[in-house]
């Protein structure tokens, strides 16, 4: 045996040791502690897009689950039951996951899977009730945010607001301008509503939760801080994601026409645009055919 085999059995054998072998008894206390966490959990649906809806799951004050689900991006109106669905990604708090492996010391991807397993057959159902479809399923999990954050419940339209006053906010907070409000709730009634109330829940999320730890930037400033192991554009938080595409000029054109793109902050939508123009540029000085740069 050479020097290269002995290390790797060495490390073999350590990992087994700190290890438990998962065994009926590990997967039915995981199953067990998964369901006093749901337990009394409510959950909550919204469509953020034709080709995303988000599902959130509130216990005791606080949000212990997310699912976003990803649909065919036709760039039309097309509803979302007639989309094909691409995937589902599930968001589970780090620390959570960090109590579980630390009552029982197996590995954390076997967990994780675990935890996939057990919200299709526990959590899935009702999904699929509300979707009125039965392709759905969970692709990927990801251990996010670091804690579980304060729950803030979708909000009411206020009592006697106008539509008016409702396309007032919209452009003071979006890039939308009146004619795409009134074009877009022209051909899908209840549009600005939406919007209205997107908006909304957005700030309601911003009071609730801004006490934020400071020593280190919030996700999506693309900046990465001092000793930080960020990278920069890193996508760390998924529900802030517009999908870019820089291919050619009418991408770039569609990307910055997209509803996600303009439902954005200002700074977000800064953020999207500087990342457009540095790939672009990295494309152009990498291309070596010509007809790839006319492009």
């Amino acid at each position: 045996m050479n020097l290269q085999e002995t290390i790797k059995k060495l490390l073999i054998e350590e990992v087994n040791e700190a290890y438990l072998k998962p065994d009926e008894n590990t997967n039915k206390f995981i199953n067990r502690w998964l369901e006093k966490l749901f337990s009394g959990s409510k959950m909550y649906h919204k469509e953020s897009y034709k080709t995303r809806h988000d599902f959130d799951w509130c216990n005791k004050g606080l949000e212990i689950a997310n699912v976003i689900l990803h649909f065919e991006d036709t760039y039309d109106k097309t509803p979302t039951s007639e989309r094909d669905f691409h995937f589902g990604h599930l968001m589970f708090p780090k620390s959570i996951i960090d109590d579980l492996v630390t009552y029982v010391p197996i590995r954390r991807n076997y967990v994780k899977h675990k935890i996939i397993e057990w919200f299709e057959g526990n959590m899935l159902p009702s999904m699929i009730e509300k979707m009125g479809r039965d392709d759905i399923e969970i692709d990927e999990i990801t251990e996010y945010p670091v804690n579980a954050e304060v729950c803030v419940p979708p909000v009411e339209k206020p009592e006697g607001v106008t539509q008016e006053e409702m396309i007032d906010l919209i452009l003071k907070k979006t890039l939308f301008r009146i004619d795409d409000l009134l074009k877009h709730e022209e051909e899908e009634p209840g549009f600005i509503e939406s919007v209205y109330l997107g908006k909304l829940h957005d700030d309601e999320i911003k009071r609730l939760r801004e006490n934020v730890n400071e020593s280190d930037p919030k996700t999506g400033t693309g900046k990465k801080p001092k000793g930080s192991g960020r990278r920069l554009y890193t996508d760390e938080n998924p529900n802030d994601t517009v999908s870019v595409k820089f291919r050619t000029k009418d991408d770039i054109v569609d990307t910055l026409n997209k509803d996600s793109f303009k439902s954005k902050p200002h700074k977000r939508q800064s953020q999207i645009i500087n990342l457009i123009h540095q790939r672009v540029r990295a494309a152009y000085q990498n291309a070596k055919d010509p007809e790839t740069k006319q492009r």
